[in-house]
C-alpha cells in the first residue's frame, strides 16, 4: 500500500449517529437469534458441496471421459467449481468471517490458490485496499486496469475504450491467468528491488509460500494431465488454459457487479485526503446488491449479490447477510441514505456493461 493511499481518511463523526444504529441492530439480530455471526450448519454444508465439487471435477478431466470434447467440458466444469468454491469458502475465510480461529480462517483461504492466485495476494489487494477505498480511483486495487478498460470516470480515456463493453468479455477470461503468471510474480520483483520494506510489499514467508502454492498448482492442474492423459501437450495446454477462462471471467464478472454499475458513485478525496462521508456511508454510496430474492443466486455466489451488506460487515459470514440485509436496508432508509440493488442477476449484468459503454464513450 502506497503512502498516498494511508492519507486517505473518512468524516467519522459526520456518519456517527448511523452507524451507531445500524450496529447495535444488526448486533441485537444475532443476539436475539443467539447465533454466532461466523459460520453456520448451511456453511458447512456449503463447504463440503463444493469441495466436493472441486474434486469430482478434477477425477473427470484425470479419468478422460469422453475424449477431447469431454476433457474440455471437465476443464470448464472444473474452472466453475474452483472459482464458485473460492467465492464460497475462500473468500469469507479470508475476511475472517468463516471461524474465529485465524489459522482455520487461513487454511480454508489457500482454496484461493488452487486456481494459482495467491492468497496472500488476495488479501491485501482485496480484504484491505478495495474494502477500505472502495471505488476511489488511484486507491482501489480493482480500478488499477492500466489502459486496457475504463473502470471508473477519473481514469484516463483513449479511443478503444469506445469499444469497451465488446471486448471486456474476452479480458475477463484471461484476468486470473494474468493473476497467476504476471501480478503475483510482479510484488515478488518489488520486494527483490526495492526491499522488504517497501510498503506494499509482502514478506519472505509470503513469498515461499506463494511460489510452493503455485507449484502445487501447476504440478495437478498441468504437470499430472501431461502425463498422464493419453493427448498432445498443445491440448493439455489448451486446456488448461479454458480452466483457467471459466474461473476467471466468473469471478471477474460476479465482482464486477457490486461496484462497476449504474447509480454507484466514484468519489475522491479532497486536497487534505478527506473523503466527505463516513466510511459506512461511502460503502452504501458506492456499492450495489443484485438478485437478493433468489437463493440460486446466493447459493452459487457465495453472498456476494449482498455486497452492500458484506462491505459494511465483511467479518459476517455470508450465509447471514439475507437476514440482516432487510436490517440495513431499513436503516438507510431512515437516514435518507442510498441502498442500491439490482432485482435480477441478468439487470445486474446489463447495468454492468451500459456502464463500460457510458465510461468508454463519456469524458
Amino acid at each position: 500500500m502506497t503512502s498516498e493511499v494511508k492519507k486517505v481518511s473518512f468524516l467519522k463523526e459526520e456518519g456517527r449517529d448511523f452507524t451507531i444504529v445500524l450496529r447495535e441492530r444488526v448486533n441485537q439480530f444475532f443476539k436475539e437469534a443467539q447465533i454466532s455471526s461466523r459460520a453456520n450448519f448451511t456453511m458447512y454444508f456449503k463447504t463440503v458441496f463444493y469441495v466436493s465439487s472441486i474434486l469430482i471435477s478434477y477425477a473427470l478431466m484425470m479419468l478422460n471421459i469422453g475424449g477431447k470434447v469431454g476433457f474440455f467440458l471437465s476443464c470448464i466444469l472444473m474452472g466453475l467449481a474452483i472459482s464458485i468454491g473460492t467465492m464460497n469458502i475462500a473468500h469469507d475465510a479470508l475476511h475472517g468471517a468463516y471461524a474465529s480461529n485465524s489459522l482455520k480462517n487461513r487454511i480454508l483461504g489457500f482454496i484461493m490458490d488452487l486456481c494459482g492466485a495467491s492468497s496472500f495476494y488476495w488479501k491485501k489487494e482485496h480484504t484491505i485496499d478495495h474494502h477500505t477505498f472502495t471505488n476511489i480511483s488511484g486507491h482501489d486495487s480493482d480500478l488499477g486496469v492500466p489502459y486496457v478498460l475504463r473502470l471508473c470516470p477519473k481514469a484516463p480515456r483513449y479511443w478503444f475504450h469506445r469499444f469497451q463493453h465488446i471486448y471486456a468479455p474476452l479480458l475477463y477470461s484471461i484476468n486470473l491467468i494474468k493473476w497467476v503468471y504476471y501480478s503475483d510474480f510482479k510484488r515478488i520483483y518489488k520486494m527483490l528491488r526495492y526491499g522488504r520494506n517497501a510498503p506494499g510489499n509482502p514478506s519472505p514467508t509470503e513469498i515461499v509460500m506463494t511460489v510452493l502454492l503455485k507449484g502445487v498448482h501447476i504440478f495437478f492442474f498441468l504437470g499430472l494431465p501431461l502425463v498422464l492423459l493419453p493427448f498432445a501437450w498443445w491440448v493439455i495446454l489448451l486446456g488448461y488454459f479454458t480452466f483457467l477462462a471459466a474461473a476467471g471471467i466468473t469471478m471477474t464478472v460476479i465482482f464486477q457487479l457490486a461496484h462497476i454499475v449504474e447509480d454507484v458513485a466514484f468519489p475522491l478525496p479532497n486536497e487534505e485526503g478527506k473523503v466527505e462521508n463516513s466510511f459506512l456511508k461511502h460503502q452504501l454510496a458506492t456499492t450495489s446488491n443484485f438478485a437478493v430474492n433468489s437463493r440460486l443466486v446466493n447459493f452459487l455466489f457465495g453472498g456476494l449479490n449482498f455486497q452492500v451488506e458484506h462491505h459494511i460487515f465483511p467479518h459476517v459470514c455470508h450465509t447471514h447477510l439475507r437476514k440482516i440485509s432487510p436490517i440495513v436496508k431499513e436503516t438507510a432508509r431512515e437516514f435518507g441514505l442510498p441502498y442500491h440493488e439490482n432485482q435480477t442477476l441478468f439487470t445486474a449484468i446489463l447495468s454492468h456493461f451500459r456502464t463500460l459503454k457510458t465510461l468508454g464513450r463519456n469524458t
